[in-house]
């Protein structure tokens, strides 16, 4: 009798405990022709994290491996443990705010690439919500093959999301050099990895079907001060100059575009929290450095008109409550 596929799922754990039980029961619920492993790190949380993940490691021993780590390692070195501790034939993400909706996620995903043979990695669509609001929105995955570094992110969210993400376990591990992420400590994972994947294969599976939902809370990936995001994306520029050094011709060959891009897509991100947030300072500085967004471009020029617009903001918002 033939055994089933194994299917590996990485969760990286860091104080999320209130939303960590919704992301794990999605795994656990999924309807698939395969077993089942859920490998996950817990990177030293202070919340009571922990003790959620041995209840599920209790209930599930043969499904869930932990990995307790005794010091704060990051996302990326994170990821990187979890990935060499995977036995899967296929590797899987679901970060620990995320949930598959989909209770066919998984089988979608096994078929296509068991069907595929020449693919190595497949995505799928998913909903973005705002944990605050309740408010959903349905995104369609978007790769655009034309850039390397525009291929994944910009336009101020990703266009590939982690969570939905299939990859064949041996064409990860063989490409992508997870010593050195975990060496260096990059503030995120999946973007350089699909970086380096990209240019190993251009063959990645696009499947239009919503499986994934991306909740939207303050963490280390958004967060919700100007000078927090400023220290990341510099942080994240370092995986951009490591991708462009070691792997990426074309990041070398569209140098002058690609930092283009990057800035554009940094100043709009900072230029929008600062919004979000009221921070007129900051509003006022990255208003000179982004294109579009003429109205509120004009309402950052004083502090006044500044102040004007997020009294009116606030006020819509209590109404509409």
């Amino acid at each position: 009798m033939k055994n089933k596929v194994l299917i590996s799922v990485v969760v990286l754990s860091y104080n999320r405990a209130e939303y960590v039980s919704k992301t794990l029961d999605s795994i656990l619920m999924q309807k698939v022709d395969a077993d089942l492993e859920i490998v996950i790190g817990d990177d030293c949380s202070t919340d009571n994290a922990r003790e959620v993940l041995l209840d599920y490691k209790e209930k599930n021993p043969e499904i869930i491996k932990l990995l307790f780590h005794d010091r704060n390692l990051g996302i990326a070195a994170n990821w990187a443990t979890c990935v060499k501790a995977c036995s899967g034939k296929y590797i899987c993400n679901c970060d620990n705010d995320d949930y598959w909706h989909n209770p066919n996620k998984l089988q979608i995903q096994l078929d296509y690439m068991e069907n595929n043979s020449d693919f190595n990695i497949c995505v799928t669509d998913y909903r973005i919500q705002n944990c605050s609001s309740g408010i959903t929105r349905e995104m369609k995955t978007n790769i655009d093959r034309t850039n390397s570094l525009q291929r994944f992110i910009f336009n101020g969210m990703p266009t590939v999301l982690n969570s939905t993400i299939m990859y064949r376990a041996d064409f990860l591990k063989s490409n992508v050099p997870l010593d050195d992420f975990i060496k260096l400590k990059f503030t995120l994972q999946d973007w350089p990895a699909l970086i380096i994947l990209s240019e190993k294969t251009d063959k990645i599976g696009v499947i239009r079907e919503s499986t994934t939902t991306n909740c939207q809370t303050e963490s280390v990936t958004r967060p919700h001060s100007v000078e927090n995001l400023e220290l990341r994306l510099r942080k994240e520029m370092e995986c951009y100059e490591y991708c462009k050094k070691y792997f990426c011709k074309e990041l070398l060959q569209q140098e002058n575009s690609c930092l283009d891009g990057w800035n554009a897509y940094v100043n709009e991100r900072l230029f929008q929290l600062s919004y979000h947030i009221g921070d007129y300072k900051n509003a006022h500085k990255y208003s000179k450095h982004v294109k579009g967004h003429k109205f509120r471009v004009c309402l950052a020029q004083t502090r006044l008109t500044f102040g004007l617009y997020q009294g009116v903001r606030k006020l819509i918002c209590c109404v509409k409550k």
